[in-house]
């Protein structure tokens, strides 16, 4: 999601952030509309108050006289305030809606493309996003798009009504405007550019920072948190650097808009004073006219100064698009792969799914990008309980089988049928809420415990009871002093490797998933923590199916079958003793030690 690397075009992004408009259900055109009638009244407010001023100098009006033009001065006044407060309230909540809705589908793409497309955007580019991105939209729809508007109507309208009183004025109105926008447009094909870079350092700093925030204490414990403040400061220090060079434009575009505004206001004013010194004017349409010039460039003003908000916008929108074409690439990949008149299961069944499962890999390959296949030809099934492992070296496809067992990758030859039913996008959810998923380091949330088992405030007191008595933590909570109430930190801070293992086996246990899926329980355990968790997690597997990613053999020895992945295709399987038997690459790793890096 860097910028720099998007296909998407500024003006594809323009398009699309114009589209989400709907999502404000309206409330951004009637503060628009709000906002026009603010910068129309201002015709009859300077109208009166030329009047005002004619007749109070030339005329020698007394107070009653001009206590009428003044009351209606008053009122303009009024409603004016309460246009522009309604019209800023209602496109600031517009604003709200469209991020709101925003943020709701991305999240919903981000979970759709699942983990593997977190793994390798990165989790603090896809928040990047989701925070500082779609907040730069904001003062998009708040500010700019309703200035664009203000610009197509306030200096049309003011025109419209002096054209035909005088067309000498609205002719100098006419030939000034376009230098404004000229300019604009000139200086903002360079900080465009700019803005892009600037986008994308935020996004590398707030990727290296959450890098180092995550490793903080291994930092600490290898002494080398001295090269990352190095580091830190020299990105930050190229951040700092981008931003100034932005502002820099920004104050040069702002001069620039200004004078050129004050010039033809002054431009105005001077042909104007010529006309009423050869007496070709009279002074009340002199005065109304001058007093008009400000209110006409006035919106031009202010379309350069939301200039950058626009610049800010468009490039959120190019990550933004870029995640939307990520979600659609799978599905219609294999819209268009899938074989014509190729079986696929009872189809017709789109879920929901029920148990005992059946689980078949029926030549099953998939590939990332254009590099050599994740998975090739795959065949395997899953009995419907048991304990089953995945084993094989690093990058042999173990993890792309799982992602694609859940779901998360369609495949791009053969299919995964779940009790005869084709997997897709269309009932993987229904899919996955029966599955249960634990990472080699199960993600725990500040907290309390019981929230961190139940994954809710309200809870079954017996059920999560049972859940720690089986993951082996019953005796643990009941030697604290809150209890369940005992309070955790942020991802699992006070607690040793083999509780926050037991705390997401725990977790697991209390959902009481069908198929339990874990990528290397007993990682980062001691000896004792690694037996207590292996048999929870055999005892859990005599009633539900669970499969395991293991690298180290001696923890899948128990298992009822064993599946030996290698460069993405199925090697061998059997029983830990069977496969013990027979020449291949089981052997191979259990003579290097089980062990594969």
């Amino acid at each position: 999601m860097n910028p720099g690397d998007s296909s998407v075009t500024a003006a594809e992004s323009k398009q699309w952030l114009k589209q989400q408009k709907q999502h404000s259900e309206g409330l951004l055109s009637k503060g628009v509309a709000l906002g026009c009638c603010h910068g129309i009244l201002v015709i009859g407010q300077m109208a009166l108050l030329a009047h005002m001023l004619d007749g109070a100098i030339f005329k020698q009006w007394g107070l009653h006289e001009l206590a009428a033009y003044m009351w209606a001065m008053l009122a303009i006044i009024l409603v004016r305030a309460a246009l522009s407060y309604g019209s800023s309230r209602l496109c600031y909540r517009g604003a709200v809606a469209i991020k709101y809705q925003l943020r709701k589908d991305l999240l919903a793409k981000i979970f759709h493309l699942g983990p593997s497309f977190v793994a390798q955007k990165g989790s603090a580019e896809s928040a990047q996003l989701l925070h500082q991105g779609v907040e730069s939209l904001q003062d998009y729809y708040a500010g700019y798009l309703p200035a664009i508007a203000y610009c197509s109507v306030i200096p049309l309208a003011i025109l419209a009504i002096v054209i035909p009183f005088d067309w000498g004025a609205a002719l100098i109105f006419l030939c000034t405007a376009p230098f404004i926008p000229f300019f604009m447009i000139m200086i903002g094909k360079k900080a465009e550019a700019l803005n892009h870079q600037h986008w994308a350092k935020l996004l590398r700093m707030s990727s290296h920072f959450l890098d180092i925030i995550q490793g903080l204490t291994q930092l600490k414990i290898f002494n080398a948190s001295r090269q990352e403040i190095a580091a830190v400061a020299s990105i930050s220090d190229q951040y700092r650097r981008q931003t100034m060079s932005i502002l820099k434009i920004a104050f040069l575009s702002s001069f620039f808009l200004e004078f050129l505004a004050s010039v033809s206001i002054a431009l105005v004013a001077v042909i104007m004073g010529f006309r009423l010194y050869y007496g070709e004017v009279d002074y009340l349409l002199a005065l109304w006219v001058l007093l008009l010039a400000p209110e006409f460039y006035l919106p031009l003003r202010n379309l350069g100064t939301q200039y950058h908000a626009k610049m800010a916008g468009v490039s959120a929108a190019q990550d933004m698009i870029a995640l939307y074409q990520d979600a659609a690439v799978s599905e219609q990949a294999r819209e268009s792969e899938i074989t014509s008149g190729q079986p696929v299961g009872n189809e017709n069944q789109a879920g929901p799914f029920n148990a005992p499962f059946d689980i078949h890999f029926d030549e099953v390959s998939f590939a990332y990008d254009k590099r050599d296949k994740a998975l090739d030809k795959v065949t395997l099934s899953f009995d419907n309980k048991g304990l089953h492992a995945i084993v094989g070296p690093s990058g042999a496809g173990k993890s792309t089988l799982i992602e694609t067992l859940m779901g998360f990758h369609q495949p791009q030859q053969g299919r995964v049928l779940i009790n005869g039913v084709a997997l897709e996008q269309g009932n993987r959810d229904a899919w996955l809420q029966h599955c249960g998923w634990i990472a080699q380091q199960g993600h725990i949330f500040y907290g309390e415990l019981g929230f961190n088992v139940a994954l809710s405030e309200q809870y079954n007191l017996a059920k999560i009871e049972q859940a720690l008595c089986q993951a082996g933590l019953a005796e643990w909570v009941k030697s604290q002093p809150l209890g369940l109430n005992t309070q955790i930190g942020e991802a699992g801070a006070g607690l040793s490797g083999g509780q926050r293992q037991r705390l997401a086996l725990a977790r697991a246990f209390y959902h009481q998933p069908d198929v339990l899926i874990l990528d290397e329980p007993s990682s980062h355990l001691d000896k004792d923590s690694e037996a207590a968790v292996l048999q929870a997690i055999k005892r859990y597997a005599e009633h539900h199916l669970v499969i395991v990613i293991a690298q180290r053999l001696h923890t899948v020895s128990q298992a009822d079958c064993i599946y030996v992945i290698h460069q993405g295709r199925l090697q061998q399987q059997g029983s830990h003793s069977l496969l013990c038997q027979q020449p291949g690459l089981y052997q191979q790793m259990l003579h290097a030690g089980g062990r594969h890096e």
